[in-house]
């Protein structure tokens, strides 16, 4: 397809497509002339991928361009291009600066990893999601919440909720690039999905325990 049906089918100004196509967000298409190319459907998927990454995920052009390198980058291998990937994402979360804070920052996290290695997981310490479950659980505690055992449930079914969507979704896949994309749609764009069904499971949940009253 030329680049204007490509605008047209992906919703995407021929400014912006021009844009992403110097950045390297997205693939040259196949030259025809000096002055024409074509592309295909995989140009059409990318771009989705690319306005859903910046619009859903949040995530700026630098950061969309990076994960996507990383997925995409044959010196990795599977497993190797799933942890980079995610190891990208927002947020990255800086531990604080003063002493007494830090001391208090440095347990909390080495608690929690080790809660979840006691629980079997796998995963690196340096993990950047670690920091962000520590700054949560910090913020948790100091309201007098973030009980251990409540972590520990939410521990288990997360970990269920990522067997599911790897199981089912993503780990099946043969081709290493959809493999890729898949990792990045359910690390990314499902988090607000996820976000949006829990609060509407504590509105069923205390409409059940309240209504009548």
């Amino acid at each position: 397809m030329r680049l204007s049906e490509l605008s047209e089918r992906s919703g995407v100004s021929v400014h912006s497509i021009k844009f992403y196509l110097r950045e390297g967000l997205l693939p040259p298409g196949e030259r025809k002339s000096a002055r024409l190319s074509e592309y295909d459907e995989q140009h059409l998927r990318r771009l989705r991928l690319i306005r859903a990454m910046l619009t859903v995920g949040g995530l700026s052009l630098t950061q969309a361009r990076d994960v996507l390198a990383v997925a995409e980058d044959p010196a990795f291998g599977r497993t190797e291009r799933i942890g980079a990937a995610q190891y990208l994402l927002p947020p990255h979360i800086q531990p604080p600066e003063d002493e007494v804070a830090r001391r208090e920052w440095d347990q909390t996290r080495a608690q929690l990893a080790e809660m979840l290695h006691g629980l079997t997981w796998r995963f690196d310490d340096s993990s950047p999601s670690l920091d962000s479950l520590t700054k949560a659980v910090l913020a948790l505690r100091s309201l007098g919440y973030g009980d251990a055992d409540l972590l520990r449930q939410y521990a288990e079914l997360v970990r269920q909720l990522a067997a599911a969507e790897y199981g089912g979704a993503i780990h099946p896949l043969t081709d290493l690039d959809k493999a890729m994309e898949g990792v990045i749609v359910y690390t990314l764009l499902a988090e607000p999905v996820l976000l949006a069904l829990r609060r509407l499971a504590h509105e069923d949940t205390a409409r059940r325990l309240h209504d009548g009253e």
